[in-house]
């Protein structure tokens, strides 16, 4: 998890590394706290501080539930429910509800393997809000659960067929009541009926009468269709709803004032969710513009509307809610998408940033920010449906995968990770990013501008491969590969042409091309005036060359020399080259 925005040594009461080093001290000061004082230290902490200072919280099951559901739900998720298990404990029936709404459904789906999982989970908390749950409203839910668990009968003319129990595991709480489990953990269920015929027996008769008597499709769409009701209010729509926010931006949505705290579910205290700028890259536009605008009313609006745009693309993306890693993708994603229609409105002035957060819908920005992914994802088609089969010859497996994350429904880049690793994808998050992909797609078509009219390539001399070569053994073509054999050309016999080199011939070129070293074991590097010479070839070549060309043409003819010097430079010319360890040249 990436470190809040605002760098944080301390709270306003005490240093963060008393919560390990004097636990007792910082007793002390919370007991001399306010409940909104001690929750507003909470949620200045990441989730594993938080929980530590929980514990050490006298009023823990005030402060927790004063705490929004969705950042306890983040907080849970953060550090693991096994390590949760004294949150879970003490937090409210509405949390508890937020949680099982997000967990136990995938789109419109009752899960009921995950939810055995949380009521066993719940089994181990001291004194858990399981109780109070089953007690509270939306008795088609409690209904569709038990359903999925159990079967019920009972001993009078109507309902004591007992079809279907051989084998299943019997419980009775009343002597009444025959229930039957379809599942194997039994446990956790005969403890809840337990418990329920000791603190309220009607309710736990209606229950077991609904579930002998209610259709069960009609009753999962019921619960569907509250839970639907229940995550709209916490800014959670439908799909329709949610795919709204891929539309494209509506003029007079610019004119509509910003929200504030009433608009969102606060709570007692009206605190907002912290973790939308603690999952924030400090390194972005958006969050040195948040920094500027210091504490306040719009900086929680801005929590909690980012909290909502990540629903959206939940639901929008069909994505599960309820995994961590994915929830927090849909997090970056979004504020990768209002970095950019930030910094794009802004036009990168980080004075005139603040201003537009204070103006703007996080909504409207993170349209603006999309539309630049759709007008890249319509430049990457169009080139590939121009000159796809064209470059199928010419481009490298790494090439072909970031073009080809160009034209998926939103574009990807390449993560920077460690060389030689898999490549990583992420959403697009700057004007940077933006540039850098602008510049790939500007370098692909000059190389195909560079192979048709310098090189002479055409389509039919790429696939027809000059009637096939030796090396290197794939047979696969590559720009670098193909130039480099070029280059060769030039310097051996001054013609401009890809044709596979003899292998004497290449040999000849790396004696050639490399300058002669003082060591033994020095790397070899290639004679700056033999390149030159091949790149004034090139430039002579009738192609209408810009400036732009020529900066693309000076970087390829780099990343040949440097290709030349890695596979070759260490070579001992004196024996034979082992061409099939090495790339670079076309060898017949």
């Amino acid at each position: 998890m990436k470190e809040e925005i605002t760098e944080l040594s301390s709270t306003p009461y005490f240093p963060i590394e008393w919560i390990q080093l004097q636990p007792r001290k910082i007793e002390e000061i919370l007991s001399g706290l306010s409940i909104e004082e001690q929750a507003k230290c909470v949620l200045s902490l990441p989730p594993a501080l938080q929980i530590k200072l929980l514990v050490l919280c006298e009023d823990a099951v005030e402060v927790t539930q004063s705490i929004p559901a969705e950042e306890i739900y983040n907080l849970i998720k953060e550090v693991g429910k096994e390590d949760s298990l004294l949150i879970l404990s003490i937090v409210s029936a509405d949390q508890l509800q937020y949680m099982f709404d997000l967990e136990w459904w995938q789109g419109d789906r009752f899960q009921p393997e995950r939810a055995v999982e949380w009521l066993e989970l719940l089994d181990q908390c001291d004194d858990p809000q399981t109780l109070e749950w089953f007690m509270s409203e939306d008795f088609d839910q409690k209904v569709m659960l038990l359903q999925s668990f159990i079967k019920v009968f009972k001993q009078d003319e109507m309902t004591d067929s007992y079809e279907g129990v051989e084998g299943l595991d019997h419980y009775s709480p009343d002597g009444v009541y025959d229930i039957f489990f379809k599942v194997k953990e039994t446990k956790v269920l005969q403890k809840i009926f337990h418990l329920l015929a000791e603190k309220d027996l009607p309710i736990l008769h209606s229950l077991l009468e609904a579930v002998i008597w209610y259709p069960l499709t009609i009753t999962v769409e019921k619960s569907y269709q509250w839970r639907l009701s229940r995550t709209a209010a916490k800014g959670i729509p439908d799909f329709e709803e949610a795919m709204g926010v891929y539309s494209s931006l509506s003029p007079e949505s610019l004119k509509q004032e910003v929200p504030t705290l009433d608009s969102f579910p606060g709570g007692r205290f009206r605190f907002s969710p912290q973790y939308p700028l603690a999952q924030a890259d400090p390194s972005l536009f958006f969050s040195q513009c948040v920094k500027s605008l210091g504490p306040g009313d719009r900086l929680d609006t801005i929590r909690w509307e980012l909290v909502c745009l990540a629903n959206k693309v939940l639901v929008a993306d069909k994505c599960d809610p309820s995994h961590q890693e994915t929830r927090q993708k849909a997090m970056r994603k979004v504020l990768g998408y209002v970095n950019i229609g930030l910094e794009l409105g802004a036009s990168g002035d980080p004075q005139k940033g603040p201003g537009l957060l204070h103006q703007l819908w996080m909504q409207s920005l993170f349209q603006v920010g999309f539309e630049q992914l759709k007008q890249i994802r319509s430049n990457a088609s169009l080139f590939l449906k121009e000159n796809g089969a064209y470059i199928e010859n010419l481009i490298s497996s790494g090439d072909k995968e970031k073009l080809g994350a160009l034209v998926l429904p939103f574009s990807k880049v390449v993560e920077k990770g460690e060389e030689g690793a898999p490549l990583l994808w992420r959403d697009l998050e700057s004007l940077d990013d933006i540039r850098m992909i602008n510049k790939f797609l500007e370098r692909w078509a000059f190389y195909i501008r560079l192979s048709k009219q310098s090189l002479g390539l055409d389509g039919k001399t790429l696939q027809s491969k000059w009637g096939g070569f030796a090396f290197p053994e794939t047979g696969k073509l590559e720009l670098l590969t193909l130039v480099t054999t070029v280059f060769a050309r030039h310097t051996l016999f001054k013609t401009l042409s890809c044709e596979p080199l003899a292998s004497s011939a290449a040999k000849s070129f790396l004696d050639i091309v490399f300058l002669p070293g003082i060591f033994r074991d020095e790397g070899r590097v290639c004679d700056e005036d033999k390149l030159l010479s091949f790149e004034q070839a090139l430039l002579d070549t009738p192609m209408a060359w810009t400036e732009l060309d020529r900066e693309l043409l000076r970087e390829l003819l780099m990343q040949c020399v440097a290709n030349l010097e890695e596979q070759f430079g260490q070579l001992d010319f004196s024996k034979a080259v082992q061409w099939r360890f090495t790339q670079g040249l076309l060898i017949a």
